[in-house]
């Protein structure tokens, strides 16, 4: 979700004389273990890393940035706690936090993960994957019924295959999502980032409708299509979560 997004953020913090207080050498060297720890998909290693950064006398920087790691470690807990203190010292940023948004949702904060995917549209506003996440939290909150309802507008995401994805969510077609991403060459690389989104986003869309085993079908799917990058960590949690839920 939003690239940009992430470059602006940062921009942000290293503009900022509170935030960009120069860390020790202990907190580069963790930085870096549990950077490294993370692109060798060791989980463990990544968030023992950032617990231990966290704890210290951590900068804002650093805060989001094991917030982060802890995320994708699957320390969903932790993860919400010092994005809310990230949050709370920095109002500013608040709108670019997409992934506090998906820390609460597996949180279980469902209203609270809404909020924050309808203000990271302000910032954001072409990005299905937000109003994706938005329309799991409210069909977990309230209704499928209500998440269709409110179903934020996201026009314009050229990734495959996220416009039909958006209309997913508005009439419930999925053979329209499955078509488009079985279109694509399966052994390219775009061909790999369709069925890992396109996956991703029907086991999500299953799971808002209440269909367990569907949705953990896709999951399995997505993970398997999944890189080494922020939002394939996402998805390895999202199957792990599901794994927990009683079809």
């Amino acid at each position: 979700m939003g690239s940009a997004i992430v470059t602006m953020l940062l921009g942000i913090c290293v503009s900022s004389p509170a935030i960009a207080q120069p860390p020790s050498e202990s907190q580069i060297e963790l930085s870096r273990t549990a950077s490294k720890a993370l692109a060798d998909g060791d989980y463990d290693a990544a968030a023992k890393a950032a617990e231990t950064l966290s704890s210290g006398d951590t900068n804002l920087q650093q805060l989001s940035f094991c917030a982060d790691v802890l995320l994708r470690s699957g320390k969903v807990e932790r993860s919400v706690k010092l994005f809310d203190r990230y949050a709370e010292a920095r109002p500013q940023v608040k709108p670019y936090l997409w992934q506090r948004g998906i820390a609460l949702y597996f949180a279980k904060q469902y209203d609270a993960g809404a909020k924050q995917f309808e203000i990271h549209r302000e910032v954001n506003p072409n990005d299905v994957e937000n109003a994706a996440w938005h329309f799991l939290c409210v069909a977990k909150a309230k209704s499928p019924e209500e998440a269709k309802k409110l179903l934020l507008p996201a026009p314009g995401d050229w990734r495959i295959p996220m416009e039909e994805v958006l209309q997913m969510l508005h009439d419930g077609d999925t053979a329209r999502v499955t078509k488009k991403m079985e279109a694509t060459p399966k052994d390219s690389a775009s061909g790999r980032s369709a069925r890992f989104y396109g996956h991703l986003y029907l086991g999500l869309y299953a799971d808002a409708m209440g269909d367990t085993k569907v949705a953990k079908s896709h999951l399995k799917q997505s993970v398997q299509y999944a890189d080494r990058h922020y939002m394939g960590d996402v998805a390895r949690v999202y199957a792990k979560h599901l794994d927990k839920v009683d079809e």
